[in-house]
């Protein structure tokens, strides 16, 4: 029996101006597991996170999210279906002004009618799940690079989302940092059994904990496949991008 499928996209097209960025892209992201794109910088793997969301339209084609087109939907049915996500910004995206646990309540806050007791209870249980006790009260400019990313988590998580998104979590940690949100969002991943999708330039990192590997390649999926598959992959656009070589069909420019 073939695995569900979560989001499928179908002959995704997506154009600013002149620069073509999706070029009839098609990718099935299975439920329950975790999905890494890679590609290099400009490929449009910030773009695709978008479409998955709607909060980019396809020029052409479909997102389908459970089967239902959302490149179609407006307003409150788009609304709708966005409540099954969550998304990690690529630096946290934290309110500045607000201190941590006003932080994680914002999205309840805005979408639901929970009384202020239970939003409080809900922020302690996402925090304690992320590694942060007691952190409430403290500014997002007494955190280090690592305690924002597991605040942004926390907040992405705790409408309890159904799918979660993350475009580039480990963007400028240092290893050791980078090694706990790694393990950290395996741990939220099988806690929650979310579909979990990640964009990533640390190859090294995304194949060791990633189900599903999709490589980005001039408006296309180039090849996917297990960690295991692309490693066996002779293709040369494969074998060059895993190798980090210069060298090969991809141009460096």
């Amino acid at each position: 029996m073939s695995e569900p499928i979560k989001i499928e996209l179908r002959g995704l097209e997506k154009s600013f101006g002149a620069n073509r960025v999706l070029r009839g892209l098609d990718l099935k992201i299975p439920a329950g597991k975790i999905t890494v794109i890679i590609g290099r910088s400009g490929e449009g793997k910030s773009v695709l996170l978008k479409h998955m969301i709607g909060l980019l339209r396809p020029d052409r084609g479909q997102v389908l999210v459970e089967g239902e087109d959302i490149a179609r939907l407006r307003g409150r049915e788009l609304n709708r279906v966005r409540g099954k996500f969550g998304m990690l910004f690529q630096g946290a995206a934290l309110f500045d002004s607000m201190n941590v646990g006003e932080n994680v309540a914002f999205p309840l806050l805005e979408h639901s009618c929970l009384p202020a007791g239970e939003i409080a209870g809900r922020v302690r249980e996402k925090l304690r799940l992320v590694g942060l006790d007691g952190v409430e009260d403290r500014m997002p400019s007494q955190l280090s690079g690592g305690m924002r990313k597991r605040v942004g988590l926390a907040r992405a998580i705790i409408r309890e989302p159904e799918i979660l998104l993350y475009d580039e979590p480990t963007t400028g940690l240092d290893p050791i940092l980078a090694d706990s949100i790694d393990r950290l969002i395996v741990r939220t991943q099988r806690a929650m059994n979310v579909t979990s999708i990640l964009i990533s330039h640390d190859l090294d990192r995304a194949l060791a904990f990633a189900d599903l590997v999709a490589m980005l390649h001039q408006g296309r999926i180039a090849a996917q496949g297990s960690p295991e598959e692309l490693r066996a992959m002779e293709d040369p656009l494969v074998r060059q991008f895993l190798s980090g070589s210069a060298e090969g069909p991809i141009q460096v420019l």
